[in-house]
């Protein structure tokens, strides 16, 4: 099944993005007057297709769903003479600014989708956990800064904070940029500022996912009980008899008081029978469990296959988020800033060798975050698109001939040095923007499969 959320997720995703793309060419191209003579989504063989309106535009679904064009009258179309009557409307022989805004129009669509889907997402009422640290890790940056569990986080930079990971995009352009973070915090019942330095955080193999983790930005762990609430089928567990509801009592004799007591007894004892007892129904019942040895990259541990019951949070660690129709917009706005920010931040790192390669993601990774995103519930997909969309407007925007961005810098060539000169720049770089684009999917490819061996 996640095979099949992955391949339904990436299609509609990358569906969804394209057309947005395109639509942003193509709505500008009619709006100043370009004659469209074609509306794909997708290449290869037409799944569908419609000639529709009065410039009879042929609208398009390929069968390859991994792009997309728009095909306008006079667009490069050497020995297609365009017909005096419409010479006009041909694309080619539009004036500088009205081509520029054509070319532009499909990255800002993806930006302004991105700030509507996020706009959407901020106006949902949503319960947060309160701004305070849990068990902050003693090796991170905010643990070196005097930061422990219990405090609250009450600024970041003189931004307030409702929740700990408000500005977690925020934090981390801050990262890149090796700027340091002033954080106001309220710790022992006083507040206290500090000064947290970013300059020496390692950050060629940053990892995006764990980042606000490895800082120290914890959140309060949930209340987990010692009783068992899933047993994973044919697991240790299982086969031994234990069921949900069973109470952990001790394991060889030693009491089991919290859920950690079980892990720091069973990782060590990978293939080692355990003598487990647990409460059920009032009675205390004994099983020998041999536990089943996992092992996750060079390290093996031990499991019996059993998932704890964790307590919801109390009233009192919960707040609730609600935003007006404007301040969604604004936060809609902001979440866009910053993530297209911290994608340019990101790709120039890896251009100048400052973070790993590792972090280009490829179709493969792409549609197993879509698979999981579209189990996971509504919201977490569209916070998915919003990114993807970001993406996808940045990378066009890269002056990499063949994309948005190449054109548009042809186009500044033929402000200053003329349309002829601007032509042969275009056509002498296309095969550069073929290398490039190659050398940038093989890699996204090589991160893909690397990491499913992995």
């Amino acid at each position: 099944m996640g095979i099949i959320y992955s391949v339904i997720g990436f299609i509609l995703a990358i569906g969804v993005l394209v057309a947005v793309h395109e639509f942003g060419h193509f709505w500008v191209a009619r709006k100043l007057g370009v004659k469209v003579l074609t509306f794909s989504v997708g290449f290869g063989k037409p799944l569908w297709r419609k000639v529709a309106g009065p410039d009879q535009t042929e609208y398009i679904i390929g069968s390859i769903p991994l792009g997309g064009y728009v095909k306008m009258l006079g667009e490069h179309t050497e020995g297609n003479e365009v017909g005096s009557n419409e010479a006009h409307r041909a694309f080619d022989n539009q004036p500088i600014w009205k081509r520029s805004l054509i070319v532009a129009a499909g990255p800002a669509i993806n930006f302004l989708f991105a700030i509507l889907l996020f706009m959407l997402l901020g106006l949902q009422s949503i319960d947060r956990l309160t701004p305070t640290f849990g068990d902050v890790p003693e090796q991170s940056v905010l643990a070196q800064a005097g930061v422990k569990a219990g405090d609250k986080l009450i600024r970041v930079d003189g931004k307030p904070v409702e929740f700990l990971f408000q500005h977690d995009l925020y934090i981390f352009n801050q990262v890149l940029k090796r700027e340091a973070l002033t954080l106001t915090i309220m710790s022992d019942g006083r507040e206290r500022t500090l000064d947290v330095p970013t300059a020496d955080i390692p950050i060629y193999r940053i990892n995006p996912s764990t980042l606000m983790r490895q800082l120290g930005f914890v959140r309060i762990a949930p209340a987990i009980t010692t009783e068992i609430e899933v047993v994973t089928p044919g697991s240790p567990a299982a086969q031994a008899g234990l069921l949900a509801g069973d109470l952990f009592v001790s394991i060889d004799e030693a009491p089991i008081v919290q859920w950690r007591d079980l892990v720091g007894a069973v990782q060590p004892a990978a293939g080692k029978p355990l003598s487990v007892t647990v409460e059920r129904d009032g009675a205390r019942l004994t099983k020998l469990i041999t536990p089943e040895t996992v092992v996750v990259g060079e390290q093996s541990f031990g499991r019996l296959g059993v998932g704890p019951k964790v307590l919801p949070y109390p009233a009192e660690q919960l707040i609730t988020i609600s935003r007006s129709p404007w301040a969604a917009l604004q936060y809609g706005a902001t979440q866009t800033w910053l993530m297209s920010t911290l994608t340019v931040r990101m790709l120039w790192k890896m251009v100048t060798l400052q973070v790993s390669h590792k972090n280009v993601n490829g179709p493969l990774m792409i549609a197993d975050v879509a698979g999981k995103a579209i189990q996971v519930g509504v919201s977490t997909y569209l916070y998915f698109l919003a990114l993807i969309s970001i993406s996808l407007g940045v990378m066009n925007l890269l002056p990499i001939p063949m994309l948005d961005g190449g054109r548009l810098a042809t186009y500044v060539v033929e402000m200053f040095a003329g349309r002829k000169t601007a032509e042969r720049v275009f056509m002498a770089t296309q095969p550069l923007g073929l290398v490039m684009l190659a050398g940038l999917m093989s890699l996204a490819f090589y991160n893909d499969i690397l990491k499913i061996f992995n």
